[in-house]
């Protein structure tokens, strides 16, 4: 069909050659005019614009459109001149409103900048480790996190498992005694970090979560990965906000700063040298922070934000009412009659105290208290009546014997716990007297009571000898060979992790006087993230430049219950950590108890619980080095040879 002038005028080809696929066009002459003998003439003038060649041939066209071009250039160049000044004006004048504290263009995500700010206000209170989970929701703190690390600010590690993140800081706290931060997405992701928490709240860790959340108006909606996450600790949480995008949009440094030094008291006052008067304000915190879109972007230069932080951080003055309280509750004991038990957490100044007025001394494996000689079989010498003790004083929270909690249930003992207010204290039947200080009357005899003569002496409470034997290869072995190899001068000092298994009695059974720092789950006693603890723990020594090695001595339930705790990026280096698995073939630890007398198959069914675990199959697929010790000899040289990765020791139940 033919073309009408419109569509011929659009179909102008000047000079060039046109093949139009798909329709039967054909070229009419070398000016390009298009008769159409099927399809649309106005389709074929649309294609005929999006591919017009300049003609080879014209000449007169190269010039102008060469001209045309300087033209454009040069106007593109003039202009960029102009806008040059301006924009350093502008450059020149936002640095000015950023040290001046005044808020910042809208070009700035308020979500960056709020998140890098709060991680450089925490860093500069004394927060050295930060954990993150990835996710979406939590992209700019992780991001700023990341940059910080680049940054040498801060030692930045990365989880996939929220859960194993959580237990990790948890371990990072316990070595360090300040909070790791803890970030991770909205959702599920939260509720992973209970579990640790909850540990770090009776064991009194500090430990920061750094939730991620969706706007506030999203809850209840059925809104995707949105749930009810904030003060998902309740009580637990020992500092609790549920932030909104109008709290850190305004001005993100002055509230970074402000929940920085609201942290202060857990960050600083657990240092060492810092009094700890103030030991009731440890635990688990949590930040809340509901982010909006853009969840990432541009925010201040870092170095601009830093010195920001440090003015406004000089110019606050953190406050919190327990840092204000002066009264103490004091009660002075006599020496003759009383016994102390140290636990979890004990005060090491009280249990000096104790043995130089002559106290006989019960200090559990992980109270670190084991510095000097104990009571070695403390449990025997309780249920006879250790000595006609009518008192007992309790510094930490004790949990590895039940003779301990039965003795302070006799009303013919008076119990007094040495605890700050506020703190959960060990008072079994809620009759134990709660106070902040003691004093010990000396006895006449005075001095060690617990000298090597002492120890001889008849009715005197028996003492642990340092002298750690072992003949065959029996859980008795492992925790000698382990004591034995560890080495106790600083700066290569090693430490010990215990897991909350049959071999944490063992030790506490079996080790005298011991300078070895021991860490283990004594808060609620639990066997989860038990490897991604004692790696916290190996990962924070490593970074603050203290000790060479951390060993963990674990049983096989609670090896294969956080199995996921030996991943790790690529990019992060396997941590100065020996795993030592007693392997039993399931739950020896309930033996002891009345659960062992129930019927065997029932028993074995679902509570010794026996896995098919694969020690040497397990180590390659998480790519840590394997060895097996069949022998004393064997697990005497892989011990003494301090090497990082998994030794399995197989122990007939």
């Amino acid at each position: 069909m033919g073309v009408d002038d419109r569509d011929r005028a659009a179909a102008g080809h000047r000079g060039g050659a046109l093949v139009v696929r798909g329709s039967s066009a054909r070229i009419g002459d070398r000016r390009g005019l298009i008769v159409c003998t099927a399809g649309s003439a106005r389709w074929c003038g649309l294609v005929a614009r999006r591919c017009r060649r300049r003609a080879p041939d014209s000449r007169a066209s190269q010039r102008e459109r060469d001209a045309r071009h300087d033209g454009r250039r040069a106007h593109r160049l003039a202009r960029a001149a102009a806008v040059r000044p301006r924009r350093r004006e502008r450059s020149a004048e936002r640095r000015r409103q950023i040290l001046e504290g005044r808020s910042v263009t809208a070009a700035v995500a308020a979500s960056s900048e709020f998140a890098t700010a709060l991680l450089l206000a925490l860093v500069e209170r004394g927060v050295e480790h930060v954990v993150v989970s990835p996710g979406s929701r939590s992209q700019a703190l992780a991001l700023a996190a990341a940059e910080l690390e680049a940054a040498g600010l801060l030692h930045l590690h990365v989880r996939i498992d929220e859960r194993d993140a959580a237990f990790l800081a948890l371990g990072i706290g316990m070595a360090t005694r300040r909070p790791a931060a803890v970030i991770t997405t909205s959702g599920s992701a939260v509720g992973n970090l209970v579990p640790a928490a909850m540990e770090a709240s009776r064991a009194q860790v500090p430990m920061l979560l750094l939730t991620a959340d969706r706007p506030a108006e999203l809850r209840g909606t059925g809104a995707n990965q949105t749930t009810r996450q904030a003060n998902i600790l309740g009580d637990l949480a020992t500092l609790d906000h549920d932030l909104a995008e109008g709290d850190y949009a305004h001005d993100p440094v002055g509230l970074a700063v402000r929940l920085a030094c609201e942290v202060l008291p857990f960050a600083e006052l657990n240092r060492p040298g810092i009094d700890d008067e103030h030991i009731s304000l440890r635990g688990p915190m949590q930040v809340n922070v509901q982010f909006v879109e853009p969840l990432s972007g541009r925010h201040t230069e870092t170095s601009a934000l830093q010195a920001l932080v440090r003015r406004r951080i000089d110019d606050e003055r953190p406050q919190h009412p327990l840092l204000n309280a002066t009264r103490k509750e004091a009660a002075t004991v006599p020496a003759r009659g009383t016994v102390l038990v140290a636990g979890l957490g004990a005060d090491v100044d009280l249990v000096r105290a104790a043995r130089d007025a002559g106290v006989p001394v019960i200090a559990e494996i992980t109270s670190g208290a084991r510095q000097w000689h104990t009571v070695k079989g403390y449990r025997e010498w309780l249920d006879h009546g250790a000595d006609g003790a009518c008192r007992m004083i309790v510094t930490g929270l004790p949990s590895l014997s039940r003779q301990v909690w039965h003795f302070a249930e006799r009303a013919d003992v008076q119990v007094i716990a040495v605890a700050p207010a506020g703190r959960e204290h060990f008072s079994p039947g809620h009759r134990a007297r709660r106070v902040d200080l003691l004093r010990f009357e000396a006895s006449a005899q005075g001095g060690d009571a617990h000298g090597d003569g002492a120890a001889d002496a008849p009715g005197a409470p028996v003492v642990a000898d340092a002298s750690l034997t072992g003949e065959a290869l029996t859980r008795e072995a492992v925790i000698d060979a382990v004591w034995r190899h560890s080495r106790i001068d600083a700066p290569s000092a090693d430490a010990i992790y215990l897991a909350s298994s049959h071999m944490v009695r063992v030790a506490d059974e079996r080790v005298g006087a011991s300078a070895v720092p021991v860490f283990g789950h004594r808060g609620l006693a639990g066997i989860d993230g038990t490897i991604s603890a004692a790696s916290g723990v190996a990962d924070a020594r490593r970074a603050a430049g203290v000790g060479a090695l951390t060993r963990l001595v674990i049983g096989d339930l609670a090896f294969a219950h956080d199995v996921g705790g030996l991943l790790r990026p690529e990019c992060e280096a396997a941590p100065p950590l020996q795993i030592i698995v007693v392997n039993d073939h399931g739950g020896s630890i309930f033996a002891g108890l009345e659960v062992a007398t129930a019927d065997p198959a029932l028993y074995e069914r679902v509570v010794r619980t026996p896995q098919p675990l694969r020690v040497r199959e397990t180590a390659a697929a998480y790519g840590w080095a394997y060895r097996q010790a069949r022998d004393v000899a064997e697990l005497d040289g892989l011990v003494a040879a301090g090497e990082p990765g998994i030794v399995e020791v197989v122990i007939d139940a």
